[in-house]
């Protein structure tokens, strides 16, 4: 039978069989194999018996490790012969039992008493007898309890790493129980100000209110500024604070107080404290308290981390989401989709054509932030909004006193653009003769700014757009054939909005993303109705109304515009655009008053009957 023999210097060596699935090593006076050395965890070690008649040791995070053959080990296979180091006790590991004419002491003792244990010898005349009396049991069942409480603290506050509120009221009412205290609190240290906070107060006398605890800062400033825990068993007589005018003031004279420590940096404090007795605080006390707020430290620490990381991931995956992305989920813009995303990583020239307000510029932002040209400018412009004498200096940039008012040389956008996207909305409007220069410049990739005789060179990509058909526009000579030709690469067609109900609301409801509204069943059906000339531009603008005139947490059909709820119809007079202005205010009101009428009446200044006529008139409904 395997044994362990225990080396002693000064005596005989002690032999202990391993007859157990599982032998427990340590100071604790249950192990199976007892060891009386200070420098031994009461819990140090187990060995357990493996399925193939070996042995294996385990540390089981003992305060001083654990070795085999003068090597640290958490977990070790036995072979005859290794020596373990415990502390300052060595024990030598014997695969098969040897004769000895040494002490034995049987592992198992199932008619042990609470009180008292009984160690019997093979080799002995007669039986040694040694008693605890119940204080010592109890301080041991004591210290046995905490122990496991910690823990069981260490499991349970791991759980709710994303809540330190719910952990910090874990931590505090464990300590008030355990310890038996009147009053305590937890502060943190600002991270901002350095200042401290009280995050959560418990008084179990009920003589104050929480957030008026009476509490010295002396006692707390100490543990701050040392990062050490403080005890004072009374500290009206303790000479460190009895002249403290707060410790006085307040009679307190228990207290006890830990620091909340996480990479040696003091986190905040944990305060305990009795004042109506003396004494109430041991050493051991303190102890557990500083090895509660250890764990206590760690966790918040973590959970900080974890909250840090969480806000750097949403960060980051603003960061990495393209800033320009185009909705919708009808099978028209399916297919835009798929478009931009073919053509995107590639350089050609994109032709997107669609109604004003279907949103092209946005799909070019969209294509160039899915370019490996993402990291170079975006430069936009519109051709239809400058005037013709300027858009020549505009693109292609001008030398000082080129002409009238050129002060200094200018670069174009051309020349802004390089090595990114340059983006030319509405080119249908360009004259025939800017046409010619543009062309000029895709194909040479290089220009003359005004007034200038240097060729300058430029990498750009070209994405245009337009809200005309450019075939018509070149069959009738108003748009150059090889203009259009060196364009038209790639033709991308937006639909207009009428042509994809489908992506109505949710378009509408991404307009209204981080604004506390929502829209009503029956506005929605009104914005379905409509055909929405303006395209998504309209409905964007439309929204925004209702949001900022709606009073509501919901958008109803009175906060849409007037046009919008006749379905486009033009209002054919001021008469009537007065009547419907007056119907809507009184709808507003009237949800203000949770349709109250009598309210309602008293908020617009008139009866109730003329409130009454008033909403039968123009037929209005909750």
């Amino acid at each position: 039978m395997p044994q362990l023999i225990l080396k002693r210097p000064d005596s005989k060596d002690k032999i202990f069989k391993l007859t157990r699935a599982t032998t427990t090593i340590g100071r604790r006076h249950t192990s199976d194999v007892f060891l009386m050395d200070e420098s031994v965890s009461r819990d140090h070690a187990k060995i357990i018996k493996l399925k193939d008649g070996g042995y294996e040791i385990h540390d089981v995070g003992a305060r001083h490790p654990t070795t085999v053959n003068g090597n640290i080990i958490s977990s070790h296979r036995l072979i005859d012969g290794d020596r373990i180091g415990l502390g300052d006790s060595i024990l030598v590991f014997k695969s098969e039992e040897i004769p000895s004419t040494a002490h034995v002491e049987f592992l198992a003792k199932e008619d042990m008493s609470q009180e008292t244990l009984e160690v019997a010898s093979f080799d002995a005349k007669k039986t040694s007898v040694f008693s605890i009396d119940d204080s010592e049991l109890q301080a041991l069942q004591k210290d046995h309890q905490r122990l496991m409480l910690l823990y069981e603290v260490g499991k349970a506050i791991s759980l709710h790493l994303e809540d330190p509120n719910h952990m910090m009221d874990e931590i505090l009412s464990i300590a008030l129980r355990t310890l038996d205290a009147e009053r305590g609190f937890i502060a943190l240290v600002d991270e901002n100000t350095g200042d401290l906070t009280c995050e959560l107060v418990r008084d179990t006398t009920g003589d104050q209110e929480p957030e008026k605890l009476e509490v010295s800062r002396t006692i707390i400033h100490k543990v701050l500024k040392g990062g050490v825990s403080v005890l004072t068993a009374n500290a009206l007589k303790d000479s460190q604070f009895r002249d403290v005018k707060s410790v006085k003031e307040f009679s307190i004279r228990s207290a006890a107080c830990a620091p909340l420590l996480f990479r040696d940096e003091v986190m905040g404090v944990v305060y305990l404290d009795n004042r109506a007795s003396a004494g109430s605080f041991t050493e051991d006390d303190l102890m557990f308290l500083a090895a509660l707020c250890h764990q206590a430290g760690i966790a918040l620490g973590n959970a900080w981390l974890h909250r840090q990381v969480v806000q750097e991931n949403i960060m980051l995956a603003k960061a990495l989401k393209p800033k320009f992305q185009v909705l919708g989920e009808s099978e028209k813009m399916k297919t835009v989709f798929a478009t931009i995303k073919k053509v995107a990583p590639t350089e050609l020239t994109v032709l997107v054509q669609g109604e004003t307000g279907t949103g092209k510029e946005l799909v070019a932002r969209a294509i160039h932030s899915l370019s490996p040209r993402r990291d170079k400018p975006f430069i936009p412009v519109n051709c239809a909004a400058m005037p013709k004498e300027l858009i020549e200096s505009e693109l292609f940039g001008h030398e000082k006193g080129a002409f009238t008012h050129a002060v200094s040389t200018r670069q174009g956008k051309f020349e802004l653009a390089d090595g990114g996207t340059i983006f030319l909305d509405e080119i249908g409007d360009m004259s025939l003769d800017m046409q010619a220069k543009v062309l000029r410049t895709l194909e040479e990739r290089e220009f003359q700014r005004i007034g200038g005789s240097k060729n300058i060179e430029v990498d750009v990509r070209v994405i245009a757009a337009t809200n005309r058909d450019l075939g018509k526009y070149v069959e009738s000579g108003e748009f150059r054939e090889d203009l259009f030709y060196r364009l038209n690469v790639v033709l991308l067609k937006l639909p207009k909005l009428k042509e994809r109900k489908k992506d109505i609301i949710p378009l509408a409801k991404n307009f209204m993303a981080g604004r506390a509204k929502k829209i009503s069943t029956a506005a929605e059906k009104l914005l379905l109705a409509y055909d929405w000339p303006g395209n998504v531009r309209e409905l964007k603008n439309c929204i925004e109304r209702g949001v900022v005139l709606g009073d509501g947490e919901v958008i109803q059909p009175e906060d849409l515009p007037i046009h919008i709820r006749k379905g486009g119809k033009i209002i054919p007079s001021p008469l009537e655009s007065l009547e419907h202005m007056e119907h809507d205010h009184i709808i507003r009101v009237l949800r203000y008053a949770n349709w109250n009428k009598s309210d309602a009446a008293k908020i617009l200044g008139v009866t109730r009957q003329t409130l009454d006529n008033k909403i039968n008139r123009y037929k209005i409904k909750k």
